[in-house]
């Protein structure tokens, strides 16, 4: 089902009341100023259970954290921070694909997140984004583009056969900042030229790479510099995997890899899905991993003890932890989103912040995934310590919705920039802050949840419910 841009299936106050409904404890928010939502979703405690798969998850997510940090040339201090904050307050946003940070779903869910982690007084802030997407989402919009004083703006200058086919990870050519102004061509205007002040000259072999460096440098110039930006993507999540395969200790390696009936318990479990009123939320496009040829992404199928691909390219690669250990290393392939939530979530007790999608299907990982656990009754302390997570997930992308667009917003403000913004948005409640929901509103899957639970289908009390 399609729908043009400007089609309503729902209402905004049916999607508010539906999120009330299924998530009750953020109805005492609904009126409130956005600064105590903000908080609340950044206010957890570090995991005290005694599961030692969730101890050891969580001593590989620390040191990853501390290695990425390195890696980005933060210093000794710095690193120390990050991964503190991580143990000590684990919450990751998850919500942006990998955009510029003026992008302006990227830029008003950093801004929600600064809300909150400034309202607990932290000094770090650690956001994942999806890079297993393509240059172009749709029309203009995506990782290629940006608007900029109202014009259209290639930011690497690539032709449009450059674009579709491939996703922002790949390492098949090498990127820059262009710039190009498409509605516009000729001398830059003002904004544009200020942009290339700040964003970093010279080339990276990826995409996100180029995206990842420049976040840097917008972060430093217009940011909170009281709190340090980590940012991580799925090229980072593939050394956290193979952290995991060389570690005969880990829970991931032993269970997930080398005991084949759990992954394929696991799969199973998310296929049932679509016979429930939860249907195309969650579905085994590709089985943990992606296949990856010079960028382009297509779906495998663990067949046996061995990932297949489903297509033209032919991928096999034994379901074995040097095999795929080797594999990502090399690149040929990339963990998929339920692998990546898994390692930095699921595994570590680690809450997840996302958008009107990770609302539904997050949940439903998680249940999945308990559902599998249950048949052994060795994961009885990690099926325990699954269920004593509170608010394992949260929505915390595009909370903060705005027509106008960030890079002109911070110019015109100044020095000072940020604290203006959120102090304008956290006195505002979610109703007004929200705008106008179209991530919901716009959805068909939300549009047949609403449905469903109009009729009786999904309700808090059914058992259909998977949510803690």
């Amino acid at each position: 089902m399609e729908t043009s841009i400007n089609t309503e299936l729902v209402s905004k106050g049916e999607v508010l009341a539906l999120i009330f409904e299924l998530f009750p404890w953020v109805r005492q928010f609904g009126q409130a100023p956005l600064n105590d939502y903000a908080k609340a979703v950044f206010s957890v405690d570090s995991d005290q259970s005694e599961c030692a798969a969730r101890s050891q998850a969580m001593s590989q997510l620390r040191s990853w954290v501390g290695t990425v940090a390195q890696r980005q040339d933060f210093s000794a201090e710095a690193v120390l921070r990050f991964q503190r904050e991580m143990e000590a307050a684990p919450v990751l946003q998850t919500g942006p694909h990998l955009h510029l940070l003026i992008e302006p779903d990227a830029f008003y869910t950093h801004l929600f997140s600064l809300m909150g982690l400034c309202a607990h007084g932290r000094t770090c802030y650690i956001s994942y984004a999806c890079t297993t997407v393509k240059f172009v989402e749709r029309g203009r919009k995506g990782p290629a583009w940006l608007q900029i004083d109202g014009d259209a703006i290639n930011v690497f200058g690539l032709s449009r056969s450059k674009m579709i086919p491939y996703s922002i990870l790949g390492r098949n050519s090498c990127y820059s900042f262009q710039l190009q102004n498409v509605d516009r061509p000729g001398p830059d205007v003002e904004a544009i030229s200020r942009l290339r002040e700040i964003l970093p000259t010279g080339e990276f072999p990826s995409a996100a790479e180029a995206i990842k460096a420049a976040n840097l440098c917008l972060w430093k110039c217009y940011f909170d510099s009281r709190i340090d930006f980590l940012q991580l993507d799925d090229s980072d999540v593939a050394d956290l995997v193979a952290d995991h395969l060389s570690d005969d200790q880990s829970w991931l390696r032993t269970r997930l890899i080398e005991d084949s009936a759990f992954a394929g318990r696991l799969l199973l479990c998310i296929d049932q899905l679509a016979d429930t009123a939860w249907r195309g939320w969650l579905k085994n496009s590709t089985h943990f991993f992606w296949g990856c040829v010079e960028g382009r992404l297509f779906p495998l199928c663990l067949e046996g003890a061995v990932l297949r691909s489903k297509g033209a390219d032919d991928i096999r690669v034994e379901f074995s932890p040097a095999s795929l250990f080797e594999a990502l290393k090399t690149g040929r392939i990339v963990p998929n989103l339920l692998l990546m939530f898994i390692v930095t979530s699921i595994l570590p007790g680690v809450r997840a912040l996302g958008g009107s999608r990770h609302a539904i299907y997050y949940p439903l990982m998680r249940w999945a995934f308990s559902e599998a656990l249950r048949s052994n009754a060795h994961d009885a302390q990690l099926l325990n310590a699954l269920s004593e997570d509170e608010r394992p997930g949260a929505w915390g992308h595009r909370v903060i919705s705005s027509p106008h667009e960030p890079f002109s917003i911070l110019n015109a403000l100044g020095q000072g920039g940020i604290s203006t913004l959120l102090d304008r948005f956290g006195q505002k409640s979610i109703v007004d802050a929200s705008g106008p929901l179209s991530s919901f509103t716009q959805d068909p899957l939300w549009a047949e949840l609403m449905a469903a639970y109009s009729s009786g289908r999904v309700s808090r009390h059914c058992l259909q419910w998977p949510f803690p």
